[in-house]
């Protein structure tokens, strides 16, 4: 019986560690609204990560056709949706880039509530910043991320060089997918090595007992 309550103590914090490390999720820009095309894609991805009450916001342009960010045209760095959020929520956005226009169009892809834009970007010229584009939009849940009436989630206005040309518009994310972290966090590897110890202090005490 006390082995039964011992092993089921373990099963408890080992659940409770493995929980505690939230997956990211993951859109992928695979929708092509370029003048000319943009290419074959994707175009990048944007991960979302929960920490704490806040959803931390990373997007990540590819390099094949030396992708960046376009400063003209329809559309900005990002567009998104966020549910019973407000501008003031959006912090912590990379050097180069601010609080765009709330709502904006992203031409093809239709209109979103919020936008991040980049203050250095001039028409597509190749020396436009690559990023990577990070902010937080704090009191927010991942779920609170949703798609606007077109089903797309995110969109991001680029250029790229095609066979020495220089294409832009926009590209956009249409559905997510999880991706477990890598690496457990310092949080996980407290709970768990916390719960082991007390565990195993128990276990000598019934032993010598």
């Amino acid at each position: 019986m006390k082995r039964a309550i011992l092993l089921g103590s373990l099963a408890v914090i080992l659940g409770l560690a493995s929980s505690s490390a939230s997956a990211d999720t993951i859109f992928t820009l695979t929708q092509n609204g370029c003048s000319g095309g943009c290419g074959a894609g994707p175009f990048g991805t944007i991960t979302l990560s929960q920490t704490g009450a806040n959803v931390n916001v990373t997007l990540a342009l590819a390099s094949a056709n030396n992708e960046r960010f376009a400063g003209t045209g329809a559309g900005d760095a990002l567009e998104f949706n966020v549910l019973n959020a407000v501008t003031g929520d959006i912090t912590n956005i990379s050097s180069g880039f601010a609080l765009g226009p709330s709502p904006d169009s992203a031409s093809t892809f239709g209109s979103f509530l919020f936008s991040v834009e980049c203050t250095t970007c001039q028409g597509g010229q190749s020396g436009n910043s690559h990023g990577p584009l990070s902010f937080t939009v704090q009191n927010a849940l991942i779920s609170d991320f949703v798609a606007n009436a077109g089903g797309y989630y995110f969109a991001s206005d680029i250029a790229v060089t095609l066979d020495k040309s220089t294409n832009t518009g926009n590209v956009a994310a249409i559905g997510p997918g999880t991706t477990p972290p890598s690496v457990p966090e310092p949080s996980t590897l407290m709970l768990f090595g916390t719960g082991v110890t007390a565990l195993g202090g128990l276990i000598r005490r019934r032993f010598a007992a």
